[in-house]
Formats: C-alpha cells, sequence, structure tokens
C-alpha cells in the first residue's frame, strides 16, 4: 500500500529559506552557504587541474583541425553555461516561498480541487484522504473527481469517497478514456473555485500545502499560477527511486525556485498547482483543442497551461512550503518513457514560448525569462557535442575518459551537497550516480524525443 511508503508530514520537514542579504531579501546571510558555494566552485576548479582536464582538452583539441575548429563553439557554449549558472545561482539566494507574515489572517478563498484520474484504483483514495486531511477550511473546499474511462475499480473508489467525505466530492465520469488534458478541461468547466488546484491521483499532499500553494495568488494579483514542491512517495522502492528522490529535490528547489523570482516558473505540475480561475477561462478552451505540427496535444498539458499564463502576461511562482508526495517510475524503461514524453512537451512549448517571448507580453522582468530560456537550450547541443567529443577522445587516448570519469565524480559529489544543506540527510550521496547516469545513459533522449514530436502516446499507461 501507498501509505507503507509514505512517511506522514503532519511536521512537514521544509528547508529553511536560504537567501543572502542582497538588497531584495529581508532574511539574513547564510555564512555556510555562501561559503559552500565558494568552496565548492574553487574546489571544482582545483580537480581540473590536479585531473589535468583543461591541458587534456587543449591537447585534444589541437590535434587535427576538425577538432580546432569545434574549440570556439565550445568554448563559447562553457564560457554562457558557468555565466548562466552563476546567474541561477544569485537568483536561488534570493528565492523565498510566499508565507503569512506573523500575525496575518486570511480571508480564504472557495477553492476547487481537480483529481483527474484513469485506473488509479490503488492510489485514488490515498489522494482523495490527503486532500481532505488538509488543514483547509472544509466549508471553502470543493473536490472534483474525474474518472477517464477506467477499466479498473477507480469509479468504485470514487463512489466510496463520496460516501465517505459526503457532497464536497464530486464526481465525472468518462465512459470512455479521452486523455488527462479532457479530464482536466471538464474539471475546469465544473469548478465553483475562485482558484483551481490539481492534484494526481498517485500524489499525496502535505497537511498545509493547498493553504500554501494558493498564498501567492491570493496575496498577488500579478500572480495566476502557482507550482508546489513534488517529491517521491516511492523513494523507497529501489536504487532508482533513490536516484529521482535527488533529481526531484534539486529540479524543484533549485530550478523553480530561482525561476520564481522572476516570476516565470515554465513548468506548473499537475500533482500539485493552483491557477487563478479568472485566467484559466481565457484560454482554457484553446489549450483543450491544442494542436501542435496539426497533431492534437495530448500530454505536457501541466506546461501546456503554464505557457498560456505566461503569454498572457502573469507572473508564474513556486512554493517550497506547498509539498506533495507523488510515485515515480521505478525501472529504467519506465523512467524512460516518462523523460521523453517531458522533452516532446519542453520542445513544443518552448518553440511555443520564443514566439511571444520578445514581444511585450509583460512588463517587469522580461530578460530574465529570455536569458534564461536560451541558457536552458544551449545545454543539449553542448551537452551531446561534448559526449561526442569525450568518446572520440577515448580512441585518442584512453586515460582522457578515465580522467573525466573521476571528475565528473567528484564534482558530482559537492555539487550534490547542494541536496545535503537544504534536506540535511546523507541521500544527496545518490546525486553521484544520478549525474553519471545523466551525462552517458539519457543524453539520447532530447534528439529522439525532438524527433518523434508527431508520437502522441502517453507511454505510461
Amino acid at each position: 500500500m501507498l501509505e507503507e511508503t509514505f512517511k506522514d508530514p503532519e511536521v512537514e520537514a521544509q528547508p529553511k529559506n536560504i537567501l543572502t542579504g542582497f538588497r531584495f531579501s529581508k532574511e539574513k546571510i547564510d555564512p555556510f552557504l555562501i561559503f559552500f558555494t565558494v568552496f565548492s566552485s574553487i574546489f571544482i576548479i582545483l580537480l581540473a587541474m590536479k585531473f589535468r582536464i583543461f591541458q587534456l582538452w587543449s591537447e585534444f583539441l589541437n590535434s587535427s583541425l576538425f577538432l580546432k575548429y569545434m574549440t570556439y563553439p565550445l568554448l563559447f557554449s562553457a564560457l554562457f553555461i558557468i555565466c548562466g549558472l552563476l546567474f541561477q545561482t544569485y537568483l536561488w539566494f534570493l528565492y523565498k516561498p510566499v508565507d503569512l507574515d506573523k500575525g496575518e489572517e486570511i480571508d480564504w478563498p472557495f477553492i476547487t480541487v481537480i483529481i483527474p484520474a484513469y485506473n488509479e484504483e490503488d492510489s485514488l483514495s490515498v489522494a482523495v484522504d490527503s486532500v481532505m486531511a488538509a488543514s483547509y477550511p472544509k466549508d471553502k473546499i470543493e473536490v472534483i473527481c474525474i474518472n477517464d474511462g477506467s477499466q479498473d475499480l477507480t469509479y468504485y473508489y470514487m463512489l466510496r469517497a463520496k460516501q465517505k467525505h459526503g457532497d464536497v466530492i464530486k464526481i465525472i465520469n468518462f465512459k470512455k478514456n479521452q486523455g488527462k488534458r479532457r479530464a482536466l478541461y471538464s474539471g475546469f468547466k465544473s469548478a465553483r473555485g475562485s482558484i483551481i488546484v490539481t492534484v494526481d491521483s498517485d500524489s499525496k499532499v502535505g497537511r498545509n500545502a493547498l493553504r500554501n500553494v494558493i498564498l501567492p495568488i491570493v496575496k498577488d494579483k500579478d500572480t495566476a499560477a502557482v507550482s508546489g514542491r513534488v517529491s517521491v512517495l516511492n523513494e523507497k522502492d529501489n536504487f532508482l527511486t533513490r536516484m529521482m528522490t535527488i533529481r526531484y529535490g534539486v529540479s524543484f528547489d533549485f530550478g523553480r525556485a530561482y525561476e520564481s523570482v522572476y516570476g516565470a516558473v515554465f513548468t506548473c505540475p499537475g500533482a500539485l498547482s493552483a491557477y487563478r480561475k479568472d485566467v484559466l477561462q481565457k484560454f482554457i478552451k484553446d489549450w483543450a483543442n491544442q494542436k501542435f505540427m496539426g497533431i492534437p496535444c495530448t500530454y505536457g498539458e501541466d506546461r501546456g497551461l503554464t505557457t498560456y499564463v505566461l503569454s498572457l502576461g502573469y507572473q508564474t511562482k513556486y512554493q517550497s512550503n506547498a509539498i506533495v508526495y507523488t510515485m515515480v517510475p521505478a525501472t529504467i524503461n519506465g523512467m524512460n518513457k516518462m523523460y521523453l514524453r517531458w522533452a516532446r512537451s519542453s520542445i513544443r512549448e518552448s518553440i511555443l514560448f520564443a514566439r511571444f517571448m520578445f514581444s511585450p507580453y509583460r512588463e517587469k522582468n522580461k530578460f530574465l525569462p529570455i536569458f534564461d530560456f536560451i541558457f536552458l537550450n544551449i545545454l543539449y547541443p553542448f551537452q551531446i557535442i561534448s559526449l561526442f567529443l569525450i568518446s572520440y577522445s577515448f580512441l585518442v587516448n584512453p586515460l582522457f575518459l578515465l580522467r573525466h570519469l573521476a571528475f565528473l565524480t567528484m564534482a558530482s559529489f559537492f555539487l550534490s551537497l547542494y541536496y545535503l544543506k537544504t534536506n540535511k540527510s546523507l541521500k544527496f550521496l545518490y546525486g553521484i550516480p544520478y549525474a553519471l547516469l545523466t551525462a552517458f545513459a539519457l543524453w539520447w533522449i532530447m534528439p529522439y524525443a525532438a524527433m518523434t514530436m508527431k508520437n502522441q502516446s502517453w507511454l505510461t499507461k
């Protein structure tokens, strides 16, 4: 059962705010964080010198005319990536979740929680019960469960949840599977709340998640979408799920954290996100019927929603204190399928974002999303070219590859200390094999996704 793999977040172990004393920040300087960042950067540079990485690259790139020509784009990309990482780290320093001020009282709005489900008989009850157990006024919440033509007992468990919790539970039943996008659309159209929260049917929300995920919307009229913090529910299943726990931790507590500072989180995940209903109403019909390359879009509905919100000039934020626990694939094949689906939706929505990112779609923080967008998209070709050159270098000098593996292992160790700092757990060590797995075994995901964009299969269902 899911409950057996889940540590109930009665007291949510949320990392304390990690800030420096920049003028935009109200928090005090975190000396350990500054020391850790500076020390890690210096150590990685010294490590590269110790392993003669710079010298070996220089010798290798000068060994032929073709490789000499490759030097310039590689150097430019490397310098741009270093600047981008420094930029991201600076923004990460500034991040803090929106919270209630001391003594502040909120007139909590009526919200709608939407839970779409397809063949989730094992987890649906856990998801619904966690929503109902959340610390949100029970007279200001409705829960809409959508059965997307399930072939198991999902609909039965929805009926049982309604019997248990009463009329607060609404049920929409599709006789045939229509896809998650259509299921969400039916929920959006039926919602009575001024704020809509999406929760995946294989997830379990933390006790304070509903309150915290809507706070940026309640306190800022310019914010229309908010991402929660997704953690791994089945972390203890095997070695892979433990590695993915680190991946999720860095993706949210670093990636979405710095994006939130400039109000352009690119993906508000289906596992837990909040949306301003009056903003959704402006585009949900177009979103529900979204096509790309002439083919209806089936996956990436959460990334698509976020792109539409951004295109209207609204802010999208991240709340690290709004925690949801979700199931992740426990096999390499399942992980590859999930990443492939994410990669395809990322390519699609990146193209759509690029179409309006230079337009006057927003008044403030317009340049920062553009810079970060370019930075993120230059990583993929740089990774592929670097991997090709490293592999080729092995034929020229086998010692070069071995030194690279040792260097990457040590660098991954120190970079993974970020997880140790924020979560205070030795689980950060799983970040080392995951970094190597990403570099050498997952490089094909993005190019293969680009070549198969017309494949709209959900892959995991």
